[in-house]
């Protein structure tokens, strides 16, 4: 199943990138549970339709670039790019107009032939310093 694994977690580009509701019903299976996403946020193709418009209401010009990929099994894990113009609430944090680009890993389980479950971590401290909601500071060696 390992292609068809990587396949059907290529497509999900088409939900993310392009908030193709057509394709969110196809590729995405009615009990899809996404781990990363807000409690309360409902499951299912709408869910993560939901999910995706979300993003994109706070990050004008939203789009994730295929970096590297791989799959075995069930699963398909898909590393990405993520940019945008901060233009609206993130996570608490007004609209700033600044751009942002950070790497993201995604992992996609398959279950006949649907996506049934996602897993995503983000570089979200690396994303909140381009905002300007944070600073971060390098790490300072210790005195000899």
């Amino acid at each position: 199943m390992s292609n068809e694994a990587l396949e059907l977690a290529m497509e999900m580009g088409k939900v993310f990138n392009d908030l193709n509701e057509e394709a969110a019903h196809k590729y995405i299976g009615a009990e899809f549970v996404d781990h990363e996403a807000p409690p309360g946020t409902p499951g299912g193709p709408l869910g993560y339709l939901g999910t995706a418009r979300w993003v994109h209401s706070a990050f004008a010009g939203a789009t994730w670039e295929h970096l590297d990929s791989f799959s075995e099994g069930d699963r398909a894990i898909l590393r990405l790019r993520f940019t945008g113009k901060h233009v609206g609430n993130f996570l608490g944090f007004e609209a700033s107009q600044r751009d942002v680009d950070v790497e993201q890993t995604h992992i996609y389980r398959i279950e006949n032939g649907l996506v049934v479950e996602h897993w995503g971590y983000r570089q979200d401290l690396l994303m909140l310093a381009q905002m300007g909601a944070i600073t971060l500071q390098p790490p300072t060696a210790p005195a000899a």
